[in-house]
């Protein structure tokens, strides 16, 4: 009985982390990203300046980082509460058919991420709630030189921001005051790209604007 409740403990704790994860896919950053900020909220481990930038300043983003760290300081305390609680009952060996069970979910979790399956319901819940596109232009930014209300950012076009496949002129950048210096592409620098050039995901933006605008493009 007491490896049934630690296993439905460890499916709820996974379901609560690939939930999270999506979300914060859904609001246009990197799937790695996401679950890697993801398993970093729920655990409160993992975080760093520059990769916690792109949640904290994103305001659904860091509603979402909120819950999960809320859930997951919860979760350890219950599983605490929980450990303590059998320790006090009694430990009992489990059967053999539970931990071939055991085995068993755990050798399926890990079969279905190597085949894909989890990515493959991770876009069939995206689309299922039409969130297949992020509702921002960029994914993530950071802040290379501030003048005054002006400032110099390079902003990170993410395979699910909405700006992606689309020209500078189709973008509406120029309209938002925002000028284009660069464009990083690979181990490719592209200096001051014509209007006509196609943003691709992957692709870092060097621009120069008033803050505010930039800001609210991701």
């Amino acid at each position: 009985m007491q490896i049934v409740v630690m296993l439905v403990f460890l499916v709820v704790w996974l379901l609560v982390l690939w939930a999270g994860s999506i979300a914060l896919e859904a609001t246009g950053m990197e799937r790695a990203k996401a679950r890697f900020q993801a398993l970093s909220a729920l655990t409160g481990t993992g975080f760093t300046t520059s990769e916690a930038e792109s949640v904290v300043d994103h305001p659904k983003r860091r509603r979402i980082a909120t819950y999960l760290i809320f859930i997951g300081n919860a979760g350890i305390i219950a599983f605490i509460i929980l450990l303590v609680l059998y320790v006090r009952a009694g430990l009992t060996l489990p059967s053999i058919f539970m931990i071939a069970l055991t085995v068993a979910i755990l050798l399926i979790i890990c079969l279905a991420f190597w085949l894909g399956l989890i990515d493959r319901l991770t876009n069939a819940t995206l689309g299922l709630f039409g969130k297949g596109r992020a509702d921002s232009h960029f994914v993530g930014k950071k802040m290379l030189h501030q003048a005054g209300d002006y400032g110099v950012f390079r902003l990170n076009v993410g395979e699910q921001a909405s700006i992606a496949g689309r020209t500078l002129r189709g973008a509406g950048l120029q309209e938002r005051g925002v000028t284009v210096l660069a464009i990083e592409r690979g181990d490719k620098m592209l200096h001051y790209p014509q209007p006509e050039e196609k943003l691709v995901a992957g692709d870092y933006v060097l621009c120069y604007g008033k803050l505010d605008e930039i800001r609210s493009l991701t």
